[in-house]
Order: C-alpha cells, then sequence, then structure tokens
C-alpha cells in the first residue's frame, strides 16, 4: 500500500501519540471504523425500511407486552 506524505505522516503521528505497535495496527483500527460506521449506516437504513413496510406495527403488537412504540419489542 502507497499512501501521499501528509497521510503518512499522520499515521506516524498517531502511532506514536496513541502508542499503537504498529502502522499496521493504526490502519486496520481505521479500517474497523469504516466498517462499522458502514454497518451502522445499513442498519439504520434497514430499520427505516421495515418502519416504512408497515411490518413494525404489527409485530409491535405481536411482540408487546404493554410499552408502547420501538422499545416494546427491546
Amino acid at each position: 500500500m502507497s499512501l501521499e506524505q501528509p497521510l503518512l505522516d499522520f499515521l506516524v503521528q498517531y502511532q506514536e501519540s496513541h502508542q499503537v505497535r504498529s502502522k499496521s495496527e493504526v490502519v486496520a483500527r481505521a479500517i474497523m471504523l469504516l466498517r462499522d460506521q458502514s454497518l451502522e449506516a445499513q442498519y439504520a437504513q434497514a430499520l427505516t425500511e421495515w418502519d416504512e413496510s408497515g411490518e413494525a406495527e404489527v409485530w409491535d403488537v405481536a411482540v408487546s407486552d404493554g410499552l408502547e412504540g420501538h422499545d416494546a419489542a427491546r
């Protein structure tokens, strides 16, 4: 992998200031954060689709225990 000098400088600075063992570990952490952001967006989209489908209301009635709204299923 090759990086432009400003990115490499940041990588080294981050590694040193956060006491990370290697540049590879810094890159791995960054990739995991990107993956988590992507998953978060996908879950938010799925929840929106679920709410808009009308299925959420049907299931809220079926699984609720007297609570109202989205908290009923949790």
